[in-house]
């Protein structure tokens, strides 16, 4: 009886031995650039672990990320508190340390977007939002590819949501606008939605002779006081018909 007890305790320790560990759960919602440090460190010691995937919570939501994602939302916590220097080295150590982020996927290419807009010289940064939207119409209407490239933020995107946007490299997203404007004729531009935290979407018209509209989206910039355009897409002008 006493062996067949022992054989019992030592099959459940052997049991719970097995099991595997709780995936690390992380808040992302930092109060002030000390927290920020702080994440850093502990995706350092995620890192020397062997961590690969965690949770990461926000008040917005609650999902399970790579480790390399939760390094990219500590380097955008640096950019929010001013610390660019900070975000640069953390966007460079994600290209060198995950070779997998040069092979396309959506990680990849944010990662490179924002360490090319921080970078830059931000002279697609325009101050006036009329300005932009002037800049913006004139080169429609002159199908000027030289002054889109050079209004188009460095980090760009293409979708109707900010948050949900398909991240894509400026040069790739004005390539793609460059084929429409051969059908684009008589373009007109219209500000159609204007949010509280001063996001902008244009209405364009005239693409493919009337059959499409793109939407461009604005925002602006507050601490470089500056308007950007870095969204874009696009719709069918004409209403369904009946087959």
């Amino acid at each position: 009886m006493r062996r067949h007890i022992s054989i019992f305790f030592i099959l459940a320790g052997l049991s719970a031995g097995c099991r595997a560990p709780a995936m690390p759960l992380r808040n992302v919602d930092y109060k002030d650039p000390a927290q920020v440090v702080k994440s850093y460190y502990d995706y350092r010691r995620l890192e020397q672990a062997g961590v690969e995937t965690l949770k990461v919570q926000s008040r917005y939501f609650t999902r399970t990320v790579s480790l390399s994602y939760y390094l990219y939302t500590i380097a955008q916590a640096f950019e929010s508190f001013g610390r660019e220097n900070d975000a640069k080295k953390l966007y460079l150590r994600l290209l060198l340390n995950y070779p997998s982020l040069h092979e396309g996927g959506q990680l990849g290419v944010m990662t490179e977007n924002r360490l090319r807009w921080l970078l830059g010289d931000k002279s697609w940064v325009v101050a006036s939002l009329d300005e932009l939207i002037l800049r913006l119409e004139r080169a429609l209407q002159k199908h000027d590819v030289k002054t889109l490239g050079r209004l188009i933020s460095r980090d760009f995107g293409f979708g109707r949501d900010y948050r949900e946007r398909y991240a894509v490299k400026h040069s790739e997203g004005l390539k793609m606008l460059e084929a429409e404007l051969g059908g684009l004729q008589h373009p007109t531009v219209e500000i159609v939605s204007k949010t509280a935290d001063e996001q902008v979407i244009l209405k364009t018209t005239g693409w493919e002779h009337g059959q499409k509209n793109w939407y461009f989206g604005l925002h602006k910039n507050h601490r470089l006081q500056g308007w950007e355009w870095d969204l874009a897409y696009w719709e069918s002008a004409l209403p369904d018909q009946e087959p």
